[in-house]
């Protein structure tokens, strides 16, 4: 019944099998690997060099997959009057949101865990906005995740809005990216669409979110599975644009689906 009642209340892998429409990836030249590589191991660098903080240890205990030790290590730090920034917040709603299980529209709602995994998020975010620690586009896109994949789909739209209307928090490409597989999780793809009109339409102003392999799946999985060919011209177009090329199984795919629903033209 809790679950039910969340699910009434208001992050993304990418589809796995051959099964699932799937763009041909981008080329990332190997100087770009090493450099991704490097930034990456950068935090393991800066603590062997400085000695661990609190928060490189909740860094730590997240990436070791290690919540329990994670929040530990931040009640720990409280205790000991030390601070939580905004960004040792950041981490922990993300190895929430990394610890959940993805609500699907076969699910009636979130698992026991999720949920409460995910009220810890709104806990985390209370305490946030208590202590007034600034809050930037970083913060938002975490909490987009966690609604995500919790299944919170009014909640996700809700901060959505509100993010499109604060201009110094405009949602990017990670916030589209999470509400367009949100939407195709919960088979809610014709909202998917209507998440792709606003980057389209935001692509218009300096700021020019891109679109990305991700976004062009799951915009692909709306118009096959949701009946909604009729309103991929404009996605289409797009991917043609940016040379983002779908694969060949792709295209029967999305042959069959226009032949199925009239909408071959």
């Amino acid at each position: 019944h809790a679950a039910d009642a969340a699910a009434a209340a208001p992050l993304l892998p990418l589809p796995a099998n051959d099964e699932q429409l799937v763009p041909t990836r981008a080329y990332v030249p190997p100087p770009l690997r090493r450099f991704a590589e490097w930034m990456r191991r950068l935090p393991d660098t800066w603590d062997q060099l400085l000695g661990h903080t609190y928060d490189s240890l909740i860094h730590k205990f997240l990436r070791e997959d290690n919540l329990t030790e994670a929040f530990a290590c931040f009640a720990e730090m409280k205790a000991e009057g030390t601070a939580p920034t905004a960004s040792t917040y950041e981490m922990l709603i993300r190895g929430c949101t990394l610890a959940m299980t993805r609500v699907t529209a076969d699910d009636r709602g979130p698992d026991r865990l999720t949920l409460a995994l995910y009220q810890r998020v709104l806990d985390l975010w209370a305490e946030m906005r208590a202590a007034r620690l600034r809050v930037d586009s970083y913060t938002y896109v975490e909490l987009l995740r966690a609604c995500g994949k919790a299944g919170q789909l009014e909640a996700a739209f809700a901060l959505f809005e509100k993010t499109l209307s604060l201009p110094q928090f405009l949602p990017d490409e990670r916030a589209f990216d999470s509400m367009y597989e949100m939407c195709t999780s919960v088979g809610a793809h014709d909202r998917a669409l209507d998440v792709f009109r606003e980057q389209a339409e935001l692509r218009k102003s300096l700021f020019a979110p891109r679109f990305t392999p991700v976004a062009f799946t799951h915009l692909m999985l709306a118009g096959v599975e949701g009946g909604q060919m009729h309103r991929l011209g404009g996605v289409l177009s797009e991917m043609e644009r940016v040379g983002c090329l779908p694969a060949v199984g792709t295209c029967a795919k999305l042959l069959g689906a226009a032949l199925q629903q009239g909408e071959l033209r």
